[in-house]
Formats: C-alpha cells, sequence, structure tokens
C-alpha cells in the first residue's frame, strides 16, 4: 500500500457522483465492425503469446479461449452474486462501500462516472480485494476461488507482453529495476469487480446515460469473462470508430491499461472502451460483469514522467476529484513523520 493509503481505486478512468442521474440509455445503432482488428487467440496454441501480444498492440484487447478457468465457475459467479445484489442483500449497511478502501457495495445511487462525464453510469457493483476486502457471507466462496484464478492467467499474460516488448522499452525497466512485468503484480491491491447492468427503464428519462461511459483503465491489464450479454465496444485507434468485442463464448477479453502504456513506452496502448446496448438487443434484460483489474505494486517504476506507480494513481485520483491536492500533502507529511 503506498503512502496514501488508497487502493487501487476502481483502476477505472471514473469519479464518483451524486445525487443519482438516471436516464435514457445509450443505444449502439451504427453498424459496428464486430471486432475490428481484435484477434482471438487460442490459448493452446504455440502461437498464442505471440498473437496475443500483437492484438493488444493494435487494438488494446484481445479475446482468449480455451483458456483454462472453468466457464462454469464464472457462470455460478454471476447467478449468485446477481441474486445477491438484487435481492436487497447487497444494500445492509455493513457492507455499503467505503470511501478510504474502496470496497464494498456501490448501489446504483453510488455508481461512478468516467472521466469527464457528468452522469453517472447505469449499474451497481461490489469491489473486492484480497485478503483485505469485506466479502459477503450470504455468497459462497465461488468468487474468491475465480479471482486468485483470474490472478494466476493475469501472471502469466504479463509474462506473455512482456516477451513481445520491444527490446529497448524492456531495457530501459531493467535499468529502473523492473526485471520482469509478472513480478510487479501486487495481489493485494489487484481488485474484482462483479457488476450488473440493470435493464433498461424507459420511464428514466436523462439524455445520454449509459451502462459505462468510454474510459480507459487505469491499471496494468483488465481480465474479464465474457458477459452475460453483447455490450462492449471500444474505439478504433485509427478512425475514431466504435467497434463491437466479439463476445465469443466463454471467453476471457482483456486489455490494457494506462499504467502499462505507461511502462511499454506506448507500445501497448490503452484503448477506450465502454458498455452499450446494441440496438438489436433485449433492454429488459440485464447483464453481467467480472473484470479482475491487475495493478502493481506502488513503488514500481512506470516511465520517465511517472517514477512510481503511486504517483501516477495520485495524479489520477486528483483529477477524478477522489483526492485533493491538499489531502496528498498531509498523508505524505505524516508519511514522512512515522519514518522519523
Amino acid at each position: 500500500m503506498s503512502f496514501l493509503a488508497v487502493p487501487a481505486y476502481a483502476a477505472y478512468a471514473c469519479s464518483m457522483a451524486s445525487p443519482l442521474l438516471l436516464g435514457a440509455l445509450v443505444l449502439s445503432e451504427t453498424p459496428l465492425r464486430l471486432g475490428g482488428d481484435v484477434s482471438v487467440v487460442d490459448y493452446t496454441s504455440g502461437g498464442a503469446p505471440g498473437d496475443f501480444a500483437q492484438s493488444l498492440k493494435a487494438t488494446g484487447f484481445a479475446v482468449l479461449t480455451n483458456h483454462p478457468i472453468k466457464y462454469s465457475l464464472i457462470e455460478q459467479v454471476y447467478d449468485e452474486w446477481r441474486e445477491f445484489l438484487t435481492s436487497g442483500l447487497a444494500d445492509q449497511a455493513k457492507y455499503e462501500r467505503s470511501m478510504e478502501t474502496q470496497d464494498g457495495y456501490f448501489s446504483m445511487a453510488r455508481a461512478e462516472s468516467a472521466k469527464g462525464q457528468t452522469l453517472q453510469d447505469l449499474k451497481q457493483y461490489y469491489q473486492l480485494y484480497f485478503p483485505r476486502g469485506r466479502y459477503p457471507e450470504e455468497v459462497s466462496d465461488r468468487a474468491r476461488v475465480l479471482f486468485h484464478q483470474m490472478l494466476e492467467l493475469g501472471r502469466e499474460l504479463l509474462q506473455w507482453i512482456d516477451e513481445h516488448m520491444d527490446a529497448a522499452t524492456r531495457e530501459q525497466l531493467r535499468t529502473n529495476n523492473v526485471t520482469r512485468l509478472a513480478e510487479t503484480l501486487d495481489p493485494t491491491n489487484t481488485m474484482m469487480r462483479i457488476l450488473r447492468y440493470p435493464p433498461y427503464d424507459p420511464e428514466l428519462a436523462a439524455p445520454g446515460a449509459t451502462r459505462a461511459s468510454a474510459h480507459e483503465d487505469i491499471n496494468l491489464i483488465t481480465l474479464l469473462p465474457s458477459g452475460s450479454a453483447r455490450g462492449l465496444e471500444l474505439r478504433d485507434h485509427r478512425t475514431g470508430e466504435w467497434r463491437e468485442v466479439p463476445l465469443v463464448p466463454e471467453a476471457l477479453i482483456i486489455n490494457i491499461g494506462d499504467m502499462l502504456e505507461q511502462m511499454s513506452n506506448g507500445e501497448y496502448r490503452a484503448t477506450s472502451h465502454r458498455v452499450v446496448v446494441p440496438a438489436d438487443e433485449d433492454v429488459s434484460s440485464d447483464r453481467m460483469s467480472i473484470p479482475t483489474f491487475l495493478h502493481p505494486f506502488s513503488s514500481t517504476y512506470l516511465s520517465p514522467k511517472y517514477a512510481t506507480a503511486d504517483a501516477f494513481l495520485t495524479e489520477r485520483l486528483i483529477e477524478l476529484g477522489v483526492l485533493t491536492p491538499e489531502q496528498v500533502a498531509e498523508k505524505k507529511r505524516q508519511a514522512v513523520a512515522a519514518e522519523i
């Protein structure tokens, strides 16, 4: 944990907004090129590491099939957490989200909004950190098991990314004590978010609200099981067009975060993405999603501009209004005093 005593936050370029501003959901009516150049990579194939890295470099995203995580486990987590989030059990005071630790339940009234946006996203979610976060007693241990499986797979994928990084960039990282990307991964700073996007209610009408507004993730990489419905889109780096990320059954979607873009000198680029309801999708259905945001240790070197991951995160949290410069200065003063 950094001197800020603030965890990885939502790992998402977002801010908190209140009161609740619900509204007309953005429907994607423009024909989309399915997936663009996003590659669907077979984890078991000999060329998987290179194909995976190339897709991330080209689009910021890759879709991974035949991976080692059982999709039956993911579906079980979807089912029991959907029940937990909709039954009222999540609304208990003991699970209410903590602004200090950023764990717990974020209701529709407490949902975030993307950086630069004023309307809140239309979603409810629970944020889990292991082992320190609050884990609901009303659900099974399956989400905990899934987290650890995601963590181990993510460690391997960081190795693939490392192996296909530009030699000069890799050498720069090594001169700053980053010998392997996988060694920077901090399990206690990594966060799993269990999300439910409710069915769209047309009577809640503030135009422009979306399930998840356009944003980039803050962290290294994000591992995301295929959602329970379509709707994930990415913005093409070259054309600015929105493209639908392929919803491949039982696959994992991986995308680059801002921290890895910094560490790789832009070779791996973080890509803006959003969640909408496609025009041909049933708006009466909800959508479940379980991203795992992999974060580095706070002291990890990122780039000449950001000597540490903590410096980058601090800047982002100030931009999002989660921290004020005065709060940061006070935290630093307390940290220095503690060392004396």
